[in-house]
């Protein structure tokens, strides 16, 4: 059942008064158990019949045109996310600190947000029904957190009791047209070096080549996840689409989890130079490179980014993958169209963001400025005392972290800070739970909120 948070809107609400604990509970006689049901089985010709029950337990039903089907699910609560199961040795939800808001602390699992939003799953508590929900409603692109191939490492990884070959799951998504994008979350000393290698040999076997000579699959979303709104006819292709390789992440606050090493530059060069290698194999077998390495390998190397054509259709951008050289690439573009129009940047500014991102501005981003004449960029790295200085991804920023940022600008002259979008939720919110205004009070600087894909015209509009 599906239940319902608010009344219909007007003409929909001649069913009369609807209350918290109603719901919707049939489809033209067919269970719904979410919004995702609802779009699948709607009849493309003729009205829809909807079933529901009130909460003093009668049931009545509503006949629907189909193209108001938008007004109605606008009044269902929330999907709530199914949790996760397992107890994975680098967590990173095991690594808060204590004292943080509630939500913070929940491990999400679920394949609806996967198909929805790109968020990876494990597949660990996915079961029979969900897998042939999977592929009858063709829940596609998908994003699954393999970590490791090899059954034995994996369990241990994943911390779950229950042996669960993760391949045959993938190949059986795969054969019925799902397309997959896996990660690797690279443990020095548990999924690197000869188990890295089988699970990128053991992926890149489900991975079709492009059909027909065509280019690879490359998603719309300019965020690098799902299809343009009203496309009439999505790809058919199954198979496993790219695979991403992150370093794990450590926190300050692992007491009593299990001991794991960091990625050194040492070993972010022998993954550069392994992927290197993989990538050209998979060049000539599927066509594309299908592995990729996270920008921070590259940073902590101090490696040359690989050219923007080689990281295809930029699947896995929101996971760090190709990021940075795509918005360097970008904003020279964008920076020479506003000289063409006469509409370039005219402020200085001063950006405050993580260390890693720092790194990536003076390297990257500074060149790129500089060549183009624009008025000067200062960039502070903040380091996290929050999780800790291991962790340096401008995103896990708290609050107060960047209120101490904020503070050790010297009061004059005054500068135009800019602050990374990565910092607040979708709430505003910052990961210990201030406000821009409360992370913001006390000083002197204007700052802003700025952007990444728009940096250039959100700077160029500053006055």
């Amino acid at each position: 059942m599906i239940p319902l948070v608010r009344p219909f809107p007007p003409p929909l609400d001649r069913l009369h008064a609807w209350c918290q604990g109603d719901g919707v509970t049939h489809l033209d006689g067919r269970p719904v158990e979410d919004i995702l049901d609802l779009y699948y089985y709607t009849p493309e010709d003729g009205n829809l019949r909807l079933d529901l029950s009130r909460e003093d337990g009668t049931a009545v039903s509503l006949e629907l045109d189909p193209g108001d089907l938008d007004q109605v699910t606008a009044c269902f609560a929330p999907l709530e996310f199914k949790t996760c199961a397992c107890d994975c040795v680098f967590c990173f939800v095991d690594q808060n600190p204590a004292g943080m808001r509630e939500p913070i602390y929940v491990k999400d699992e679920d394949y609806r947000f996967s198909f929805l939003y790109g968020n990876y799953i494990t597949l660990t508590s996915l079961g029979k029904r969900g897998l042939a929900r999977i592929k009858e409603q063709r829940m596609s692109p998908l994003y699954v957190s393999v970590h490791a191939t090899d059954i034995d490492v994996r369990t241990r990884m994943l911390g779950i009791k229950r042996r669960m070959d993760v391949v045959a799951i993938l190949r059986d998504l795969c054969e019925a047209g799902i397309e997959i994008h896996t990660q690797v979350v690279l443990c020095p000393g548990w999924n690197d070096g000869a188990i890295l290698e089988k699970t990128f040999r053991e992926l890149l076997e489900l991975a079709a080549p492009p059909e027909d000579d065509a280019a690879p699959f490359s998603p719309i979303s300019p965020r690098g996840h799902g299809y343009e709104a009203g496309e009439e006819t999505l790809p058919t292709r199954g198979g496993v689409r790219s695979l991403a390789v992150v370093p794990v992440g450590l926190s300050a606050h692992r007491k009593g989890l299990t001991k794991l090493d960091p990625a050194t530059p040492e070993i972010a060069a022998m993954a550069i130079e392994q992927v290197a290698a993989w990538q050209a194999e998979a060049q000539q077998r599927v066509g594309y490179g299908f592995v990729y390495l996270s920008d921070e390998f590259y940073l902590l190397a101090d490696r040359p980014f690989p050219p923007t054509e080689s990281y295809d259709g930029f699947w896995q951008v929101d996971n760090a993958i190709g990021l940075t050289p795509r918005l360097r690439d970008a904003w020279a573009e964008e920076l020479s169209w506003a000289a063409e129009d006469g509409d370039a940047p005219a402020l200085p500014l001063t950006v405050l963001t993580g260390e890693l991102a720092a790194r990536a501005w003076r390297r990257e981003f500074t060149p790129v400025l500089e060549a183009a004449g624009v008025p000067p960029v200062q960039v502070h790295g903040i380091e996290n005392t929050f999780y800790g200085h291991t962790v340096t991804v401008a995103g896990l920023l708290s609050g107060a972290d960047l209120k101490r940022g904020l503070a050790a600008l010297p009061a004059e002259p005054l500068q135009r800070v800019v602050l990374s979008p990565r910092v607040f939720n979708a709430d505003g919110l910052t990961l210990d739970g201030l406000t821009f205004e409360e992370v913001t009070a006390d000083q002197p600087h204007p700052v802003e909120v700025g952007e990444e894909d728009g940096f250039i015209d959100f700077w160029s509009r500053l006055r």
